[in-house]
């Protein structure tokens, strides 16, 4: 079986060593290979892409140009390829970003990303939180639900459409935590910060082809066991 590409995307602004660590060992004995993407890429190499992010939106989105990868990267999610943004790179999905001052995104979902005020709690949001699912998906289940994951944030999604919202957190208030558009995925928390539940997420992710294949040729052989018994 020939190898799929994962690519994973090394902005410069942020470490990207916990979460290629946690997709290689994930990935280990699979048919996938993964790839870090440092310049312009040819987006049809990739099955998935992953852009892990830290730091202002900005600054990210900024980095992004100057390493000629803007322009792939949204010619990839404008033919709804698949996409996994965690934090930063799950805000760079919407039209703009208010951090800093006022820079435009990648204007995949509709949304702004503005800063998260509050009187009374500390910001920012760092922690560790509980994920309530608005919908069950193939990738995000309901074995999600409820369950803690780890933040670092100032800033949220807003103004955002339900139908992008497969589930919110709540700090203070109600925020998107996780997005959705066709095939590409932003979580807000760092799947790769928060253990097991986390590291399911990203199996999920990365490898749900896989999983898939998997369990139809098990239906197929217990079908098979069958008619020769009968």
């Amino acid at each position: 079986m020939k190898k799929k590409v994962i690519g994973l995307i090394d902005s410069q602004s942020g470490n990207i060593g916990s979460i290629n660590k946690a997709i290689k060992e994930i990935i280990k004995g699979r048919p996938y290979q993964l790839k870090i993407i440092r310049g312009e890429f040819d987006n049809s190499l990739f099955s998935k892409i992953i852009l892990p992010g830290q730091g202002a939106y900005a600054t990210l989105i900024s980095n992004l140009k100057k390493l000629k990868i803007y322009k792939p990267l949204k010619t990839y999610l404008e033919n709804n390829c698949s996409y996994l943004g965690i934090c930063v790179g799950m805000q760079i999905l919407s039209d703009q970003g208010h951090e800093e001052k006022t820079t435009r995104g990648l204007g995949i979902i509709a949304g702004e990303i503005k800063k998260f005020k509050s009187k009374k709690l500390i910001i920012p949001h760092m922690g560790w939180n509980s994920v309530r699912l608005n919908k069950e998906d193939p990738i995000i289940t309901n074995s999600f639900d409820n369950k803690d994951f780890y933040f670092v944030h100032s800033y949220i999604f807003q103004n955002i459409k339900k139908s992008n919202v497969l589930a919110n957190t709540h700090y203070g208030k109600k925020f998107p935590s996780i997005v959705k558009k066709g095939n590409i995925y932003g979580v807000q928390f760092h799947p790769e910060k928060s253990h097991k539940y986390g590291l399911n997420l990203i199996k999920n992710y990365t490898r749900r082809e896989y999983l898939l294949i998997t369990k139809i040729t098990q239906i197929l052989i217990i079908l098979k066991s069958k008619v020769s018994l009968s």
